[in-house]
């Protein structure tokens, strides 16, 4: 890495200056995703702010969500307390085989389910108030669709009892009680509250068409503009690609992206794989990040079954410097020829074996895709790799920042 680009580097590394230093992040599961959400300030969700995970069926919120929770409580341990609110009561995973512990109490009467937003409201502010100081928690309300309102319970009821009576009613329908809650109370108040402790509220919405005709966006979720300007981060799911073995589907390829980010670095998104047998697979996300082997539509690249544990990349520039690092260009020059391909040198190379050898020490031995995973996972290599991943993550910042002298300084 050049001086410049270390300068660079350092410089918008400086915008961890802009959150306090005694604040904590909750971890996602995907160093991806940390990178994505944590936009330069740290590396996953900041503690004390509301977030919103959007998306649709199948794009792996509420699994995510879990993956959230499980990093939290292996890294704070008892300090970490969480409640997952099924508003909707869907969930479904088995979070014992999937994280050692279970997300969800298994004693249905220990469960916290709200039904309007009046109740969510006051399960969040009794859950933050009950937090102590030295604690961390995240409150779960899974989703935010799944909660109706008083008002919207009473004149559903009203409609009901009518009806029932053969009466005509009256007195209209749904009205905006559920909107006009979370704007004046809702999140006005506990958006306070979070700030004050090292409580995060995650809200999972699902998607829905939008039918504004004077709107740009195709896809809206519930909350409107409450939701937007109390919300530290909107982080949208989609689902790419099916994971499939023997005709079966065992995972998804998911695309993240911040639509609101309160951090330097907005706007940021990225692929990450779920495996539903294991969770948020972070080396294999680590791995396709680092060799670039998906494309934007999720797919693996052609390449992406043949690499070198090492990462260094195997073209012909990186092979002629091999060869010239070992004396061994003249030798190839006489017994092969004096133009360098790589399918050549390749060929020559493994003719003989204490140059395989020396190939070998350089790039490392050539390996699949899975034979990779397994060979980090076998020799706990997964700091290393999640090294080389916010290496180069923060090298692409660097050399999108822009370069400008300040406008103003101080004379």
């Amino acid at each position: 890495m050049s001086k410049r680009t270390e300068e660079i580097k350092e410089t918008i590394m400086s915008a961890n200056s802009v959150v306090k230093k005694d604040t904590e992040f909750a971890p996602t599961g995907s160093t991806l995703l940390d990178l994505i959400v944590g936009g330069g300030t740290g590396e996953g969700f900041s503690f004390g702010n509301v977030i919103n995970i959007v998306g649709d069926t199948g794009s792996g919120k509420s699994l995510m969500v879990c993956e959230i929770v499980a990093a939290c409580h292996y890294k704070f341990k008892d300090k970490f307390k969480w409640i997952y609110d099924d508003c909707e009561s869907g969930f479904t995973f088995d979070t014992k085989s999937l994280y050692g512990f279970e997300i969800m109490p298994m004693n249905v009467e220990e469960r916290v389910k709200s039904d309007t937003v009046e109740d969510a409201y006051v399960n969040v502010r009794k859950f933050a108030e009950g937090l102590k100081k030295d604690e961390f928690g995240i409150y779960v309300i899974d989703s935010l669709d799944g909660l109706t309102s008083k008002e919207a319970n009473t004149i559903a009821n009203t409609h009901y009892n009518k009806a029932l009576k053969g009466k005509e009613d009256d007195t209209g329908s749904y009205r905006l009680g559920k909107a006009k809650y979370l704007s004046q109370e809702f999140f006005p108040q506990l958006a306070d509250l979070l700030e004050k402790t090292n409580c995060l509220l995650i809200i999972v919405s699902q998607v829905r068409e939008n039918l504004s005709p004077i709107s740009f966006n195709k896809f809206v979720r519930s909350g409107g503009k409450a939701m937007d300007f109390y919300c530290h981060t909107v982080l949208w799911l989609a689902s790419l690609k099916k994971i499939k073995r023997k005709d079966r589907v065992v995972g998804v390829v998911v695309k993240a992206k911040t639509t609101k980010s309160k951090t330097p670095r907005p706007f940021r998104e990225g692929l990450f794989i779920i495996d539903f047998y294991y969770g948020i697979d972070d080396i294999a996300t680590n791995i396709d990040y680092l060799y670039d082997f998906r494309t934007d539509a999720g797919e693996l690249v052609k390449n992406a079954s043949a690499i070198w544990q090492s990462g260094k990349e195997l073209n012909l520039e990186n092979l002629k410097q091999f060869l010239l690092d070992n004396d061994l260009v003249k030798r190839y020059e006489t017994e092969v020829s004096s133009k360098l391909k790589k399918s050549e040198i390749l060929d020559w190379i493994n003719t003989d074996k204490d140059i395989k050898d020396k190939f070998n020490n350089t790039f490392g031995v050539e390996m699949s895709r899975e034979e990779l995973i397994h060979y980090i996972e076998e020799n706990n290599l997964e700091d290393e790799l999640r090294r080389r991943v916010k290496e180069k993550w923060e090298n692409i910042e660097a050399s999108v920042k822009t370069l400008r002298k300040m406008k103003y300084q101080e004379v």
